[in-house]
């Protein structure tokens, strides 16, 4: 029997969407399915997978961010009482990492249920919350699982989603722009400057549909496209951000730094460096010794190669040369011979001309024949 196609449009990720697939067909047969944790870098599709899901249950889907709930009282005011007691829900949790520690603790409990029955209980302000789990589905989502109470992940079944690799940007990217072209040597420089973020590609790919519709009458996207996109938005290789570059540039000048001495010269935190940094050290333009950042090789090569490029001064059109002006009128003149020199010229055919006009020098140089 053919499977549904419940992620339909959504490019690669294809372990996580057999895995997800397997839980949703279950679900319709028993009406339960565990409580899904999504971890993933930034611009990954988590929220996207997270919808998705919800929509393939069916049910009323309740996104809340985790760093807005504040405390139990607010997590049972304005979420459990309104959106989940005896209704059919899924409360999506994104940003868990940012669960208060009281809201952990409370989940621990409400997300431990029966075997057989699928439901828990919580008691909170002299009053019992019974939570029936095949009612009510639970994702989670985080960045940041390293953050999340290891106790509170035990109660979710761990899902992954991998970074983008450079031909599934192109995809996307391909995919939204659907009527315009991409020349393919273009579109793989493209997928470069992404990031591995799939939230990127998407975002680059309107752009692109924004410059070309107003820009340009062909639906072709070639180099001298993609470089005037590049010169609008300001894309450095491999997609570097200023702060990311400024670093760069400022361990090419000194040959390595502490972060301290980083964050003093940028007027940065030292938090906010060391966040700058991983993309840095991901593409091997940087490293770190004994707490010492140092430049590599990759990245003086990156440097030198930038510096080139913004060094060229961009090459001016050509301007069409003129064509000569046709003569208003033909002259035809008749020279005297030598004995007749004195004589004054007289007329052949046409009246006497006795001096060549200015004008018909201009006309001559301007027809090449001077």
């Amino acid at each position: 029997m053919e499977r549904q196609d419940y992620f339909e449009g959504l490019i690669a990720q294809d372990e996580i969407k057999d895995t997800l697939t397997g839980h949703i067909d279950i679900y319709k047969n028993i009406s339960f399915i565990p409580h899904l944790f999504i971890s993933a870098p930034r611009g990954c599709g988590k929220t996207v997978f997270a919808r998705r899901i919800g929509k393939a249950l069916g049910k009323k889907f309740v996104e809340i961010n985790a760093g807005s709930i504040g405390s139990v009282k607010n997590f049972f005011h304005n979420i459990v009482i309104p959106h989940v007691q005896n209704q059919d829900v899924t409360i999506f949790l994104d940003e868990a990492h940012k669960l208060p520690k009281d809201v952990e603790n409370c989940l621990l409990t409400i997300l431990q249920q029966d075997n057989d029955t699928k439901c828990s209980e919580f008691e909170f302000e002299e009053y019992v919350y019974e939570f029936d789990f095949t009612r009510v589905s639970v994702i989670a989502a985080t960045t940041e699982p390293q953050g999340v109470f290891h106790a509170l992940m035990d109660r979710f079944e761990q899902l992954e989603l991998d970074e983008y690799r450079p031909d599934h940007l192109g995809k996307i990217v391909k995919m939204i722009c659907k009527d315009i072209t991409f020349k393919e040597e273009v579109l793989e420089e493209i997928s470069t400057v992404l990031r591995g973020n799939a939230r990127a590609a998407s975002q680059m790919a309107d752009k692109i549909n924004n410059w070309m519709s107003t820009n340009s009458d062909l639906k072709v996207v070639g180099h001298y496209e993609w470089d005037a996109i590049k010169n609008w938005l300001k894309i450095k290789p491999l997609g570097l951000g200023k702060k990311e570059l400024q670093i760069l540039r400022l361990l090419g000048e000194r040959k390595e730094a502490r972060v301290t001495a980083i964050a003093a010269t940028l007027m940065l935190t030292r938090q906010a460096v060391m966040k700058e940094e991983q993309y840095l050290q991901k593409q091997y333009l940087m490293e770190i010794k004994s707490s010492v950042r140092c430049i590599t090789k990759k990245g003086k090569e990156y440097l030198e190669a930038l510096d080139n490029v913004e060094s060229i001064e961009p090459v001016k059109p050509t301007e069409p040369v003129p064509p000569a002006p046709k003569p208003k009128k033909v002259v035809k003149l008749v020279l005297p011979k030598a004995e007749e020199a004195a004589e004054p010229i007289v007329p052949h055919t046409e009246p006497v001309v006795s001096h060549i006009p200015e004008d018909m020098f201009e006309m001559l140089r301007n027809a090449g024949r001077n």
